[in-house]
């Protein structure tokens, strides 16, 4: 893949010309070279000259930072494991059951209090349970109509997108693209982040595609786990 700048009209002429064959400069989907042009630009170039990279400049600020950091941190190679010397073994200690028949003899109740503060103490020196990873993946997908030359149809497509479909574990991408497929055709893209176990991106899909009188197809762009 080749390294590329964004720092001289040649440049950006080479990277618009990438880009038109492909989703992202990673490939099909973003990584750690998209975040780097991405801050690199600063905004999105003129988009009579560049409209690809002006619409993959677009998409990309849809994303929060913190999901473009992951795309970085996904590509740095993962930490050498620290080899630690052998230890020794250490010596049977005595029970603490058996320090505290020692030390109240005859008196039960006692006992009984020591014990329980000493279950106290171990069960507080217990390593806490770590939190599950939900694991979620970022959706971003096109929409077209049967009245394709139609933006405003486009616009509340959209909008009506993120407002009937909510379920739980689903958030929108911030913004929307409407983008020129041939002549005055256009179509719509959308991105989504989704929780794997609560929500089906085909759910999603057919909700959308139930509005058969507007709604023509609704294609996968990329996924990507988060």
């Amino acid at each position: 893949m080749a390294h590329f700048q964004v720092d001289t009209p040649e440049n950006l002429k080479a990277l618009n010309e990438y880009l038109a064959t492909n989703n992202y400069v990673n490939g099909d989907l973003p990584g750690a070279d998209d975040v780097r042009l991405f801050n690199a630009l600063k905004a999105a170039p003129a988009k009579d000259q560049y409209v690809e990279v002006y619409f993959w400049y677009s998409l990309l600020s849809t994303f929060t930072p913190q999901v473009r950091d992951q795309w970085t941190q996904a590509a740095k190679p993962a930490p050498a494991k620290e080899t630690k010397p052998a230890t020794k073994a250490p010596e049977p200690v005595k029970k603490a059951e058996d320090d505290i028949d020692d030390l109240f003899g005859d008196d039960p109740e006692a006992e009984k209090k020591a014990k329980e503060e000493a279950e106290k103490r171990k069960a507080a020196a217990q390593p806490k349970a770590k939190k599950a990873v939900i694991a979620k993946t970022i959706v971003i997908f096109d929409v077209k109509v049967y009245d394709a030359e139609n933006i405003e149809l486009l616009n509340q497509i959209a909008a009506r997108i993120k407002e009937q479909i909510n379920p739980e574990g689903l958030v929108w991408g911030k913004e929307i693209q409407i983008t020129n497929v041939a002549y005055t055709a256009h179509k719509l893209t959308m991105s989504m982040i989704v929780e794997d176990l609560k929500v089906q991106t085909d759910d999603v899909f057919d909700i959308i595609l139930g509005w058969e009188e507007e709604v023509q197809s609704v294609d996968t762009v990329s996924m990507q786990k988060v």
